[in-house]
């Protein structure tokens, strides 16, 4: 059974031992306060990043979260950081379920940062309750896992592409990270996405059923804008990670019985950032741009619909015509 299967995944390939210095390069990490973010913020800021962005909703929870890192332990087999600390970590206020906030997130960070190496587009809602909506009005989970990215994307691309023509960026470092799922539990539609009824507004998807739907289609839609960036942005390393089942609280939303087996079967938020690590920076991955990341770090697959979608009916060019649709009046 592939839901079963799913708590059970290869051991990692790459890990924080195996991270070259950071010196001289920016990331940042939407939703990167709690979780796996955080754990992937510690890793970075022991391999001496630069500069490691923390986007997030609430200033509160940021500024505990540049206190945990700086004071944190190295991760295993990692040194501790040995270059400068001052200002390396910072925050910005993101809530990607606004998207007026996205422009001045964006703005924020292109005011003072003239390269951006990574972006791990982490954040994301689970199980949103039945009725929830974005700031704008639209269907929370898509709008917060899918158009929300996709927008802060849009101002952020042309940076990475400055980046990539730096002399001292070394070829296919400069990724964008697209936070996906596994295939457990199958998304909707031929390709992965309902596309009459992306909201999946209808009757069938009352209930637990429809939130479960629908953050399952918005983890294939990450998964298809992760190969179409590829193909629009060849220069840019594009891929789509599934983290695995870790122990944060993004399962809350989740009836009581399934939060009980999550946690006491999912592993240690560590190895969901070892499978974003792999991720940003696996050579393998450089060499399929517009891949998929399986836990806890390998090229794998996603569901086979949404692999369908991707080579056979260019769901990849639909998706992204959509998205440009709902959010070009906040460019």
């Amino acid at each position: 059974m592939a839901f079963i299967r799913s708590y059970f995944p290869a051991k990692p390939l790459l890990l924080e031992k195996d991270v070259a210095d950071l010196r001289d390069k920016v990331f940042i990490i939407t939703g990167g306060t709690g979780g796996i973010g955080l754990e992937l913020a510690k890793i970075l800021y022991h391999a001496n990043a630069t500069r490691i962005y923390l986007l997030s909703r609430s200033s509160q929870s940021g500024d505990a979260a540049i206190a945990l890192v700086k004071t944190s332990e190295p991760p295993p087999g990692m040194k501790p950081r040995s270059a400068g600390q001052e200002d390396t970590i910072r925050f910005i206020a993101l809530d990607l379920g606004d998207f007026s906030s996205i422009k001045a997130a964006a703005e924020s960070f292109l005011k003072v940062e003239s390269r951006l190496d990574i972006i791990w587009h982490n954040a994301a809602v689970m199980l949103a309750p039945e009725g929830s909506v974005s700031k704008q009005g639209h269907e929370l989970t898509f709008a917060t896992n899918v158009f929300g990215p996709f927008l802060l994307q849009r101002f952020l691309t042309p940076i990475m592409l400055k980046t990539t023509l730096n002399p001292g960026t070394a070829k296919n470092s400069v990724r964008v990270c697209w936070a996906g799922s596994g295939e457990s539990v199958p998304p909707p539609g031929e390709d992965g996405i309902l596309w009459d009824d992306w909201k999946l507004s209808s009757t069938e998807f009352g209930g637990f059923k429809g939130r479960t739907s629908r953050y399952m289609q918005s983890k294939a839609a990450n998964a298809i804008l992760a190969a179409e960036m590829a193909k629009l942005h060849p220069d840019i390393i594009s891929c789509a990670f599934n983290p695995g089942a870790i122990k944060t609280d993004i399962a809350r939303h989740a009836p009581w019985f399934l939060q009980v087996f999550h946690n006491f079967m999912s592993h240690p938020v560590r190895f969901g950032a070892l499978t974003e690590l792999y991720a940003g920076f696996s050579d393998e991955v450089a060499m399929r741009n517009g891949c998929f990341i399986v836990p806890f770090g390998r090229v794998g697959t996603t569901s086979p619909n949404v692999e369908a979608g991707i080579a056979e009916r260019d769901s990849g060019k639909r998706l992204w015509d959509l998205c440009e649709q709902i959010v070009r009046d906040y460019y």
